[in-house]
């Protein structure tokens, strides 16, 4: 869950994978890199994709109003085909599409950043949350927020941990918050696992925490 600071409720959720570990020994980040490398990285988001639509599609249909992020891949993100794909998909789900939002992931840099954002544009007129995931831990991040418009930035849970520790880490967390604020950006926190990170981060002004 993705939930407001303030008053700790959640605001979305974040769905991801997990494997059958008995029969398949990597984590999902080596497969997800893996992925990327051989070019099913494409194949797999679109799944995904579906996955959750299918959920959000049963689950709404019963009466509730979860909200769900899903993961992209940068490179899929590049790739013209996917985004065909992932708009044709979306059309099959009407009444479902409202409730998704989609992470975009850097596992793999974005190499042409004018035309993902193109793509990030086309996301975000036709009804799409867009939000930045795992901001902090590479080292394009603030160049993507320069050349990218979106709607959320997600603080990489080590950048947390390592501003919880450091007052030199801590003044960058602060400025990188008011940053996305001056931008209309709003800003979310991986690794919250205690009280005291919790606290830590309001002090900061961040908005959500997960």
């Amino acid at each position: 869950p993705i939930c407001d600071m303030k008053t700790e409720r959640p605001h979305h959720f974040e769905a991801l994978v997990r494997f059958d570990h008995e029969n398949f020994e990597s984590t999902p980040f080596e497969f997800i890199t893996f992925a990327e490398e051989v070019g099913i990285i494409c194949d797999f988001d679109l799944a995904m994709c579906r996955k959750v639509l299918n959920w959000l599609d049963d689950i709404n249909g019963q009466g509730y109003r979860y909200m769900a992020a899903v993961n992209i891949s940068g490179r899929s993100l590049s790739t013209p085909t996917f985004v065909q794909s992932l708009m044709e998909l979306l059309d099959e789900f009407t009444d479902a599409r409202e409730f998704v939002l989609f992470e975009i992931t850097e596992s793999a840099k974005l190499e042409n950043l004018e035309e993902a954002d193109r793509i990030i544009q086309t996301l975000r007129q036709a009804g799409h949350v867009v939000c930045l995931d795992d901001f902090g831990a590479g080292e394009a991040a603030f160049e993507y927020l320069r050349e990218l418009e979106v709607d959320f930035v997600k603080i990489d849970g080590q950048y947390v941990t390592d501003a919880a520790s450091n007052s030199r880490d801590k003044a960058f967390l602060i400025a990188m918050s008011g940053l996305c604020h001056d931008l209309g950006i709003t800003t979310i926190a991986e690794g919250i696992e205690n009280d005291s990170i919790l606290d830590f981060l309001r002090g900061c002004g961040i908005t959500y925490g997960q």
